[in-house]
């Protein structure tokens, strides 16, 4: 049984902002733990997969990778890369039939390689999806923190996409913790908000696999996959996101690192702090906007660096204040200890501090949801 991308129905369960292309005949799933679910009874499952290396296409360091998981079970049965092209990928097999739930996560982060399905084989039948009590939703907007960039780094220190996985980065971690579904909305690099000064830019060392954004998050929340879209050269027509689609309890946001980094590279430019602080604060609005008076939205920070908590701190006090909103709180992780828990690669957190964090950020949640 072979089913294309357009005539998956609700044989086959999303998860994450996934995106449709119509004249590729492909759904793409490029954010980080985004992917598909099927259940079946057959022998064998294949699926054909497409890959893009198109964002910083460097010697293989931003080859998206992808984690096979079988019946609900924690690990991976399997990892794989997707380099570019479209090319046949066998998920499962065995010598009989057997039934099985399986699970396709992107394992790496949006902004470094794209990855989709165009068809899906089955040497047997799919079955209806299973259906499972609803657990607590968690969303997760952030930068390479987020993402777990390199968080499984090896002892070069250096990036590459094979070493990052998110599915131990803190969010993974709080989300297993507390038993719930999430959505992680992230990419390395990205400030929560462009330079009041037009005319304002930073000269990077260069690190080969490494650019700035060309925006904001802020330009990027509302749509389904805006990053996507602009990397295969669409300048306009972007997808808005469905919010119904996914109703979190919680929205956790961890953004302010990158823009730190432009404040100090501005000279400490008070201005430079001020838009931050003015512009986090409509970012709250807009969150709350999208996403309806439910769920509980956290403004948090860490943990390679706080420079702008404070402001952070104002900005979540005067909307409180303007609106009279209580379901909202700030919290600040733990710092980076190296000397016992490692780095990632070029200074991120580790493996190791990722679990501490996830275990930080569930213990305040708790109280919440």
């Amino acid at each position: 049984m072979e089913l294309r991308a357009d005539a998956f129905g609700e044989n086959i369960t999303f998860f994450g902002r996934t995106l449709f292309d119509r004249q590729e005949g492909i759904i793409h799933f490029n954010w980080t733990g985004s992917g598909f679910e099927i259940t079946f009874r057959g022998a064998k499952v294949e699926a054909a997969l497409a890959g893009s290396t198109d964002y910083y296409p460097t010697e293989g360091t931003n080859v998206p990778w992808l984690a096979v998981f079988l019946d609900g079970e924690r690990l991976p049965v399997q990892i794989t890369e997707v380099p570019d092209g479209v090319r046949s990928y066998i998920l499962f097999e065995s010598p009989a039939p057997e039934t099985h739930t399986l699970r396709v996560l992107k394992r790496s982060e949006n902004n470094k390689g794209r990855v989709g399905i165009r068809s899906l084989g089955v040497t047997g039948d799919i079955l209806p999806p299973k259906l499972s009590a609803r657990r607590p939703r968690l969303e997760f907007i952030g930068d390479s923190i987020t993402c777990g960039f390199g968080n499984e780094t090896d002892e070069t220190g250096m990036f590459k996409t094979a070493l990052e996985n998110g599915f131990k980065a803190y969010s993974a971690v709080a989300a297993e913790l507390l038993d719930a579904d999430y959505n992680s909305i992230c990419i390395s690099g990205i400030p929560l908000c462009n330079s009041y000064n037009e005319n304002f830019s930073i000269k990077l060392p260069d690190f080969s696999d490494f650019r700035p954004p060309r925006r904001a998050m802020e330009d990027y929340y509302a749509y389904t996959d805006r990053f996507g879209q602009e990397a295969s050269g669409l300048t306009s027509g972007f997808e808005e996101w469905d919010f119904n689609k996914f109703l979190p309890d919680a929205i956790i946001v961890n953004l302010g690192t990158n823009d730190a980094f432009r404040c100090k590279a501005s000279g400490n430019d008070p201005e430079e702090e001020r838009h931050f602080e003015r512009r986090y604060k409509e970012f709250i609005y807009l969150l709350r906007r999208l996403n309806g008076p439910g769920p509980v939205i956290g403004c948090t920070l860490g943990s390679m660096d706080y420079y702008l908590y404070d402001n952070i701190l104002r900005a979540a006090d005067a909307y409180r204040s303007e609106t009279g909103d209580t379901r909202i709180f700030c919290f600040k992780f733990g710092g980076m200890f190296i000397w016992e828990e490692g780095s990632g690669a070029l200074g991120h957190p580790s493996v190791k501090t990722h679990e501490r964090m996830g275990k930080e950020l569930a213990d305040v949640l708790k109280k919440w949801i």
